[in-house]
């Protein structure tokens, strides 16, 4: 017959039947992790998680403080999904549509540069147009849905005259409807020298709409603006400006 003491267990043969030793004989603290054998617990001796056996994409995973993965979904595919939905330049309008996965959007957007004033051959040349401006958005839009753009033009330079020249005309905005606007470079001043002063450079800003569909400014730079007309010499007219440009990109995918 078998002995049985504490630290010390003695089998004779046959002296232990099939199935007599079960969980109520052994102490929830006996089995210590250096008495399980290395890959002794196999698959099937683990319990199952919440997680859906399958392969995933781009996964979103949660992890146990055991290591385990207790949650896991397919992902969406990062920044560099985005589709070129739009390229345009001015003077142009239309409309264009996302798609019905879409819900982020940006956009590298140019105005129209403003036209030079008109010179006159006793007060000298006119001013300087206004550049353009240039910016790149990037914010959510929503899906399916149709937005109005409209992609600025060129501001055409003022006329010459024996009295004072003219003064340029501004560049065209360029936009899309609740999304965003790039106000157009103003035209120069025509002469006389007084009045002989360049525009101002265009304005950037969001086009108030609804919460969801406002763009988050991402950069400016006034280097990168459709060129200013330049100012006439004295009698002639100032050049016209630089014509704006729109590229929207959408995350939705061709």
């Amino acid at each position: 017959m078998g002995i049985i003491s504490n630290g010390n267990t003695v089998i004779d043969n046959g002296a232990i039947e099939s199935n007599e030793v079960d969980t109520t004989q052994i102490a929830a603290s006996a089995v210590e992790t250096a008495k399980i054998n290395n890959d002794a617990v196999t698959a099937d001796k683990l319990a199952n998680t919440a997680v859906t056996a399958g392969s995933y994409t781009t996964a979103n995973i949660t992890v146990d403080a055991q290591g385990r993965l207790t949650a896991a979904a397919s992902g969406a595919g990062g920044d560099g999904s985005y589709f070129p939905r739009l390229l345009a330049i001015g003077p142009s309008s239309g409309n264009v549509a996302t798609p019905a996965n879409a819900g982020k959007f940006y956009a590298y957007v140019q105005s129209g540069g403003g036209g030079g004033g008109g010179g006159t051959t006793i007060q000298g040349p006119g001013g300087q147009g206004g550049s353009g401006g240039f910016a790149l958005y990037s914010g959510n839009c929503a899906a399916s849905t149709t937005y109005a753009y409209a992609v600025g033009a060129i501001g055409n330079g003022g006329g010459a005259s024996g009295g004072p020249g003219a003064g340029g005309n501004s560049g065209g905005d360029t936009n899309i409807t609740n999304l965003f606007t790039v106000g157009g470079g103003a035209g120069g001043g025509g002469s006389p020298r007084s009045n002989n002063q360049p525009g101002s450079p265009g304005a950037t800003g969001a086009t108030p709409g609804s919460t969801s569909a406002l763009p988050t400014f991402a950069y400016l730079a006034g280097g990168n603006t459709a060129a200013p007309g330049a100012g006439g010499n004295p009698n002639q007219p100032g050049s016209s400006g630089g014509v704006g440009h729109l590229a929207f990109f959408d995350d939705g995918g061709q």
